[in-house]
């Protein structure tokens, strides 16, 4: 079993390059697994009709990917609407995150905005869950709702605390998982925390890196495949 995790790509009108690097990474890699840990678009919401036309690649390369190869999709607090096209695709999509037990290790993935972040961006993301929000957004013509969307994503990108590492180990020694894997914090990181371990793919942004997990060990990578660091899981 081997398994990919990326998160924290932010694609959006702009980011073709970046994308196209993404794209490069799932197609070259070996893996049976994808995992997309949240804020993979930097805005996401889909209408009836209408889903957005920006990352188109990307979009099309995971709706591939999903015929051969099993595919989770994490919301996060920039794509919070995932939800019925990628169903409707073959991705199996969660809202607040998953478990499975991987080489005898229990794990949590999640996007981590309601671990790690401040409470406003999680208040803000459980108002866009809301149904009366969804409703409202809906009768939107889906250009006004992407420009008002790009001012909700500056305002919750400025909202957004910095991380700090008693603040994780607090949470994650909480948490009955042995290894929590979370995106949110587009830094790095993979440490062990009073016996268990916590994992962060960093991002598909400014550092280009992301998480594989095979042969019992857990390692992050930086985009040319090298590893940047490992643990085991046994």
């Amino acid at each position: 079993m081997r398994v990919l995790v990326v998160s924290d790509s932010h694609l959006f009108f702009g980011t073709e390059d970046r994308e196209r690097s993404l794209v490069a990474l799932l197609r070259s890699e070996d893996y049976d697994v994808l995992i997309l840990l949240g804020d993979m678009y930097d805005f996401w919401y889909e209408y009836r009709s209408v889903v957005p036309k920006y990352a188109q690649l990307f979009t099309a390369t995971v709706i591939n990917l999903a015929q051969t190869k099993r595919v989770h999709y994490v919301s996060g607090n920039h794509d919070a609407w995932i939800g019925d096209f990628w169903r409707s695709v073959g991705v199996k999509v969660h809202r607040f995150g998953f478990q499975r037990t991987l080489f005898g290790r229990r794990f949590l993935f999640t996007h981590g905005d309601y671990l790690f972040g401040s409470r406003k961006p999680g208040f803000v993301r459980a108002v866009f869950h809301s149904r009366w929000a969804n409703f409202l957004f809906s009768l939107l013509h889906p250009d006004l709702g992407v420009w008002l969307a790009t001012r909700l994503s500056h305002e919750s990108r400025r909202m957004e605390e910095r991380f700090n590492f008693s603040k994780i180990d607090r949470i994650v020694s909480q948490k009955s998982a042995d290894v929590v894997v979370s995106g949110h914090l587009h830094i790095p990181i993979l440490r062990r925390v009073s016996g268990k371990i916590f994992a962060c793919p960093g991002d598909w942004m400014f550092n280009f890196t992301y998480l594989k997990v095979e042969d019992g060990r857990i390692s992050v990578r930086r985009r040319d495949g090298s590893i940047l660091s490992s643990l085991s899981l046994r």
